[in-house]
């Protein structure tokens, strides 16, 4: 299960902003040369809002293609939130056979965003990982309100 690191309240209440990338899809870069020339992956990841509320459950969804047939892939994705481009919180590593990922990150508990990410600019990220294929990525942009 994921758990959001007690890193990212101490990194994102010590940090006075970042500029973070940002895109809510992505697909894979060119494969090192002299490697065989792998499928491309469409990575889409997408959320209820850009600002979840304090204390109140937030849902996320990955979706997981190739990029040339449109048909889900078998992958496993791993999630972490980025504060500044750099890693703050792990959220969790995640294998699927249908090329699906829906996850809640509830209200209260030791998973919840904590009150420290308010206001902070973070991105959800995704890194998608399948055989046969390149890696492929995707973020969503999280600034946390009350």
């Amino acid at each position: 299960m994921r758990r959001l690191l007690a890193l990212l309240a101490v990194v994102v209440a010590a940090a006075p902003g970042g500029g973070l990338a940002h895109a809510s899809t992505g697909t894979a870069a060119a494969a090192p040369q002299g490697q065989r020339a792998k499928g491309r992956l469409h990575v889409v990841l997408t959320a209820q809002s850009h600002h979840p509320k304090l204390g109140h459950a937030w849902t996320y969804r990955v979706r997981v293609t190739d990029a040339k047939t449109g048909k889900p892939v078998a992958c496993r994705i791993h999630l972490q939130f980025f504060f500044g481009g750099a890693p703050v919180g792990e959220v969790g590593v995640h294998r699927v056979a249908n090329g699906v990922w829906t996850e809640t990150i509830p209200a209260k508990g030791k998973d919840a965003f904590p009150p420290a990410a308010v206001g902070q600019p973070l991105v959800l990220h995704a890194t998608v990982t399948a055989k046969g294929y390149r890696t492929g990525t995707a973020g969503w942009k999280v600034q946390v309100v009350r």
